[in-house]
């Protein structure tokens, strides 16, 4: 896979340098290690930390409890040790099944962290915001944005999940349903079954993408989809081994790829890769 920077330089994968506004060399080592026994106290370790840099998003995170939407499971309770509520707060990905999981709670702050202060920075209050979280999986991404558009009244906007697999997209909702069902019956959040790779047409532009798995090329048919100005997270890089959090900001109105668009490298990851069609 390859990408062109802002000065056109061609990245080629594996990138072995990486640069984040918001992770520096302390916070990645405490990555992995923010574990809480409930919500309120495994976000106060990632401020601590430094991972939760905002107030903005450490008080919209106390607001979206993960223990709605990470499973309990024996792997995990088996090497952490705990109750099955307690799992949730650990700082580490689970499987929500379909091989699919739900990432880390140190990534989920990343990006927050990357999307949340630059849209409050780039857009005006006055201009509806349209956030696209492609492969939603178990919910907490695109719960954790509509809450951060509900509880700002000066703020409006709408938040679309969107996911490949039939079955996770069931289990979005449930999720969502145990304390965030506002947010679907007020349509502040959307789900949606449909192909990544092509974005959602219907609601685009955006002036947010999350994408939560990894394309093995830049999928060009969804970053058009930004708005101008608007920022795009994604994980790029083959499917099993290292690959690249980029951030992408869509700078020229007319969008052509890669000469309207500044790609900047965030930090080396792994995730599950980007299905290209529904797998029923």
């Amino acid at each position: 896979a390859a990408a062109f920077t802002s000065d056109n330089t061609l990245i080629k994968f594996p990138i072995r340098s990486y640069h984040s506004t918001s992770f520096t060399k302390a916070t990645k080592m405490q990555a992995w290690s923010c574990h809480g026994d409930s919500q309120k106290e495994m976000i106060d370790k990632l401020s601590q930390a430094n991972i939760i840099s905002t107030e903005m998003v450490r008080d919209l995170l106390y607001k979206v409890d993960r223990a709605n939407y990470a499973p309990s499971s024996n792997t995990i309770k088996n090497f952490f040790g705990g109750n099955p509520t307690s799992i949730a707060y650990k700082d580490a990905p689970q499987h929500i099944g379909l091989g699919q999981t739900i990432s880390a709670p140190h990534m989920h702050a990343h990006v927050l962290e990357e999307i949340l202060p630059y849209l409050v920075k780039t857009f005006s209050p006055e201009e509806p915001v349209r956030i696209l979280d492609v492969g939603c999986g178990s919910g907490y991404l695109t719960a954790a944005f509509g809450r951060w558009i509900s509880i700002d009244r000066q703020r409006r906007g709408a938040v679309f999940g969107m996911e490949v697999q039939p079955s996770l997209l069931q289990t979005c909702k449930s999720n969502m349903d145990k304390e965030d069902g506002d947010l679907l019956e007020s349509k502040m959040v959307r789900l949606s079954l449909g192909n990544g790779w092509e974005g959602l047409p219907e609601g685009a532009p955006y002036h947010a993408v999350h994408v939560g798995a990894a394309a093995e090329d830049y999928p060009v048919q969804l970053i058009q989809q930004l708005a101008p100005g608007g920022i795009m997270i994604l994980p790029v890089g083959p499917n099993g081994g290292l690959q690249e959090l980029v951030k992408i900001v869509r700078k020229g109105n007319a969008g052509a790829w890669p000469q309207d668009y500044d790609v900047t490298r965030l930090l080396q990851v792994r995730y599950v890769p980007l299905i290209q069609r529904p797998n029923n």
